[in-house]
């Protein structure tokens, strides 16, 4: 990474947090460290330390910025007070999740690693806030099972083991898709679409095709 310009007081935290999201989303995390960005940036290595006492604490702070965007998507999809009218939007919205869930850890690689790796871990344990805890992708994806068991389209209602099965379902696909499957896109679009017709088939849906 190339040295910015020089930074004014009270930018430097928010700097190093674009430098960190840089590095994971170019897939230079590993080589990253607090004093290579005090030097890219131009400030002293005691400067830095002052905002993040060390590497881990930066890049939680980068992978809980990634989990709040993951959440944006997923609760745009199906907003917490928008319930789905008809059968046929909650299995479309049941595709837009999947896909989106795949195509941001392809967009995003080192970032979807760190999310759910080590940092992940260390990032949840204090991701203590209601705001946090407030409808995540889970919740989203659970609220859209109940649409789908509202409006008809299952028979019994669903509980928190389909909604897993889902979303590791759903992981699984996104892991093989950007670890080195090299999809092109018109696989991509087969995967997404067969995971959810699977997911759906799995939870009861009779005619999950979209």
């Amino acid at each position: 990474m190339t040295k910015t310009e020089k930074l004014k007081r009270g930018d430097l935290k928010q700097a190093l947090i674009d430098y960190a999201m840089k590095a994971a989303e170019t897939g230079h995390v590993e080589t990253m460290s607090l004093r290579k960005a005090a030097r890219d940036l131009g400030v002293s290595s005691g400067a830095v330390y002052r905002h993040f006492p060390d590497k881990d604490a930066l890049l939680m702070e980068v992978t809980h910025m990634g989990f709040n965007n993951l959440r944006e998507v997923f609760t745009t999809i199906r907003p917490s007070d928008a319930p789905a009218t008809s059968i046929e939007q909650a299995k479309s919205r049941s595709f837009e999740m999947v896909s989106a869930y795949i195509r941001f850890s392809l967009a995003r690689p080192a970032l979807w690693r760190m999310m759910f790796g080590r940092i992940g871990i260390l990032c949840r344990d204090k991701m203590a806030t209601s705001e946090d805890k407030a409808y995540t992708p889970l919740d989203a994806t659970g609220a859209n099972l109940m649409d789908l068991y509202r409006l008809g389209g299952m028979k019994t209602a669903p509980d928190i083991s389909d909604v897993r099965y889902m979303w590791s379902a759903t992981h699984g696909a996104a892991d093989l898709a950007q670890s080195g499957a090299r999809l092109d896109a018109d696989q991509l679009e087969q995967v997404i679409q067969q995971t959810v017709e699977r997911n759906l088939r799995s939870v009861g849906v009779t005619d999950p095709e979209i």
